[in-house]
């Protein structure tokens, strides 16, 4: 497939904002929808197939995000010298279409845990409620489903080793069983009232309703903060991070996170999301 804008399939799959993709032999491989996606970037051709089924162009073009305007978004969130450092280095970037119910389960597990533990326990949860898909005599598995979810115990749930968050889990789950409409229902919300509603869930606090947000129903306003965001907006800001007596930075309170985000979305305007992505995958591979 040509494309028809800049995009780096490299910075958008290796950023953190998706789980369940890795790369091998100069082929990046996900599980999306179901399907066994196939994906490689040369230039301005991207080479893509699918399994067991294929899959349209515009799926990928979708699910990639191939029809925002990145250059128009790079251009207006381009507000401080922190940012154009990261736009220099990661032009490209874009933020990935995800479904809502794997967002949902994906960043609930990604509380409080590195994305290599959460890769982890999103493989352990496919592998034990999810779907076998056998290619080239490699096994994958589809994301779990909602009705084994549902079904099982939340003893089951932890042999997954997702911990705490089995129960939020179990609970989510049975909720969505029980009206299968309940996530989609929230996609003519607005940003502030499907934040609002997602916290209602069981698990979801801010940060895991922004990024659901943001990843899942398109709203690029959102503005995501954790402790690496926030310490990257405390630095535009020009302040000073709270800190306790002896040094070490204080937990995120709900207030100082209400803060932030809207201190976020004012600076960098309707695209917040695009900057927030950035400025994380900057900051983060300054400290590798």
């Amino acid at each position: 497939m040509k494309l028809e804008s800049h995009f780096n399939l490299d910075y958008t799959l290796s950023c953190g904002q998706v789980f369940r993709w890795g790369k091998a032999n100069g082929w990046w491989y996900g599980i999306v929808d179901g399907s066994i996606l196939k994906v490689r970037q040369e230039g301005d051709e991207l080479h893509f197939s699918a399994y067991p089924e294929d899959v349209e162009d515009e799926f990928i073009k979708s699910y990639f995000r191939l029809d925002d305007d990145l250059t128009n978004i790079l251009r207006i969130i381009n507000k401080d010298a922190t940012i154009n450092k990261a736009i220099q280095q990661f032009n490209g970037l874009r933020i990935v279409r995800q479904s809502v119910w794997d967002c949902l389960i994906s960043y609930v597990c990604a509380t409080n845990a590195s994305i290599a533990i959460i890769e982890s326990m999103l493989r352990n949860l496919s592998e034990m409620f999810g779907d076998e898909i056998v290619v080239n005599g490699k096994a994958f598995f589809s994301f779990p489903k909602v009705k084994k979810l549902a079904k099982a115990s939340v003893n089951k749930i932890k042999l997954c080793n997702v911990g705490y968050r089995a129960r939020f889990l179990s609970e989510i789950a049975k909720q969505v069983e029980n009206n299968p409409n309940l996530l989609e229902e929230l996609r003519n919300s607005d940003y502030l009232k499907l934040r609002d509603e997602l916290r209602s869930l069981p698990g979801v606090g801010p940060k895991v309703a922004d990024c659901v947000s943001l990843f899942a129903f398109d709203k690029l306003e959102a503005f995501p903060i954790d402790v690496w965001i926030r310490r990257v907006i405390y630095q535009i800001k020009g302040a000073a991070i709270p800190r306790t007596k002896d040094g070490t930075e204080k937990p995120l309170t709900v207030s100082e996170y209400t803060e932030l985000s809207s201190f976020a979305r004012r600076h960098y305007g309707k695209f917040a999301g695009y900057a927030q992505e950035y400025l994380f995958y900057y900051i983060r591979s300054k400290d590798r």
